[in-house]
C-alpha cells in the first residue's frame, strides 16, 4: 500500500513491528528476494480499501485504513474473487470488483498545439505514449498538477489540481489536505499508461509533480535548485551549474541535473525520504547561498527580478510540500515543443542549450542514452555529514546558522 499513512501512524506501526522481527522470510516459496527486507512474524491484521481486483487476484489502488485488533491472521483468507463479484452484483449492483474497462476516446487529434512547428495534439499523445516507460517511474504514487491547453499553446490555459468530475472511475484519485485552501484536494495519480494518455487527451501539455509520494508525503525524494536566468545568458546558467556541481562534489554530495524544458536547469539531490520538506528547503537555501557567494558576479539568491541585476537566480524555493517542478521528460508549452531532459554532467558545457531537446529529438535520444536522472529516486545524501564539510571548507557561519535554526535529525 502506498497511501493512507501519516507520520504518527507509521511510527505506531513501526513500534508494533519491533517485537515481531525475525531474520528470515515467513513465506515458504513466494516473497521478495534480496537484501534490505525487514521480516516480521505475520501477527498484525490491517484493513484496506481498494478499487477492484486484478487479473492475478491482487488488489488495485489499495489504501491503508487501520489495524484490526478484533481480527486474527487465522481469520484472513484469500477467497474466490469470482464468487465475491457475483455476490456483490446480486446485493449491491453499484459495487465494482472486476477491473474496469479502460477506454480513452481520443479527441481532436489534428488540432494544432504548437503552431510554429505544426505539431498536433496527436503528436503530443504519441510522444507521451512512447516516452511513458521513462516518465512513469517519476509519476507513480505522486500527486501531479495538470496545466491544460485545450486550444494549444497559443490559446488560453489553466492549472488543475482537483480531478474533474467527469473522469472515469478507473482513474486513481487521492485526497490530500491543503493548508492554503483549507480543504482536501482530489489529485489525479498517474500510475499507468492509460491514465497518462487520458490526462494528455484532456489538453494537458506539461505535468508538474510533487517531490514526495503518497505514504511518505511529508518526506521528499529530492531537493531541487532551480537555476532561473530571466534575462541572464544561458551560458551563465551553465557556469553556475558547474560551480554548484563542484561545490557539491567537494561536500561529498551526489547530484543530478536536467533542463527545465524552458530556459533554465534543475539540479536535484536525492533525499531518500530521510528528511522533512522544511529541512530540505533550509539545506537548499544554504547550498544556494554557497553558490551565490562563490560566483557573485553571475549568481544571486535575490528573488525580485529587479534585484537580480541580470544574474542567474539560484531558486531554493521550489522545495516544500505541494511545491512542484516540471516532471522529467514532460513537454513544455513553448515554441519548439521542448522537453525537460535529464542530462549527464559532462553534457553541461558551452554547447548545451535546452532548445535541442524536443518531443521529436527526445525519443531518438532515449534510444541511445539511459535515463541519467533515475538514481535520484533510490539514493540519498547525508545532510549532517555535508554540514560538517561546510564548516571545514566553506562559510562556517552559514552552517552554524543552519544548525541553530533547524538541524536535520
Amino acid at each position: 500500500m502506498g497511501t493512507g499513512f501519516d507520520e504518527k501512524t507509521l511510527k505506531a506501526i513501526w513500534l508494533k513491528m519491533q517485537p515481531l522481527r525475525r531474520p528470515t522470510s515467513p513465506f515458504e516459496r513466494k516473497g521478495p528476494k534480496g537484501r534490505g527486507n525487514f521480516w516480521i512474524q505475520p501477527k498484525l491484521v490491517c484493513q484496506v480499501r481498494f478499487s477492484d481486483w486484478t487479473q492475478d487476484r491482487g488488489i488495485r489502488h489499495p489504501a491503508f485504513l487501520g489495524l484490526r485488533d478484533d481480527k486474527t491472521p487465522e481469520e484472513c483468507r484469500i477467497v474466490d474473487t469470482q464468487s465475491i463479484t457475483l455476490a456483490a452484483t446480486a446485493t449491491a449492483p453499484e459495487r465494482r470488483l472486476q477491473p474496469a474497462k479502460r477506454e480513452i476516446a481520443f479527441t481532436n487529434l489534428d488540432k494544432i498545439f504548437s503552431p510554429a512547428e505544426g505539431y498536433t495534439k496527436g503528436d503530443l499523445i504519441d510522444y507521451y505514449r512512447r516516452i511513458a516507460p521513462l516518465l512513469l517511474p517519476y509519476l507513480k504514487d505522486r500527486p501531479v498538477v495538470l496545466t491544460r491547453y485545450p486550444d494549444g499553446i497559443a490559446g488560453k490555459s489553466f492549472f488543475q489540481k482537483d480531478a474533474p468530475e467527469f473522469v472515469p472511475d478507473w482513474i486513481r484519485r487521492e485526497k490530500i489536505y491543503s493548508k492554503d485552501s483549507n480543504r482536501d484536494i482530489g489529485y489525479i495519480i498517474v500510475d499507468d499508461l492509460e491514465t497518462l494518455l487520458y490526462v494528455i487527451n484532456m489538453g494537458t501539455i506539461p505535468l508538474h509533480l510533487w517531490s514526495s509520494r503518497l505514504g511518505s508525503i511529508e518526506r521528499p525524494d529530492w531537493l531541487v535548485l532551480d537555476l532561473d536566468p530571466k534575462g541572464a545568458p544561458f551560458g551563465n546558467v551553465v557556469k553556475v551549474a558547474r560551480v554548484l556541481h563542484r561545490i557539491l562534489q567537494e561536500l561529498g554530495l551526489e547530484s543530478f541535473i536536467k533542463t527545465s524544458g524552458a530556459s533554465g536547469l534543475h539540479i536535484l539531490l536525492p533525499l531518500g525520504r530521510r528528511y522533512t520538506h522544511e529541512q530540505s528547503k533550509d539545506f537548499a537555501r544554504l547550498l544556494a547561498m554557497l553558490g551565490a557567494e562563490t560566483v557573485p558576479d553571475i549568481a544571486t539568491v535575490a528573488r525580485p527580478l529587479a534585484a537580480r541585476g541580470g544574474k542567474v537566480y539560484i531558486d531554493f524555493g521550489q522545495n516544500g510540500q505541494g511545491v512542484t517542478i516540471a516532471a522529467p521528460f514532460t513537454a513544455r508549452p513553448v515554441p519548439g515543443a521542448t522537453v525537460s531532459c535529464p542530462l549527464r554532467w559532462q553534457e553541461v558545457n558551452a554547447r548545451l542549450h535546452p532548445s535541442r531537446f524536443t518531443i521529436k529529438t527526445m525519443l531518438k535520444r532515449s534510444e541511445r542514452i539511459k535515463d541519467p536522472l533515475a538514481p535520484v529516486l533510490r539514493k540519498s545524501i547525508d545532510i549532517a555529514a555535508a554540514l560538517a564539510q561546510i564548516e571545514k571548507k566553506f562559510a562556517f557561519h552559514l552552517a552554524q546558522g543552519f544548525r541553530k535554526d533547524r538541524s536535520p535529525e
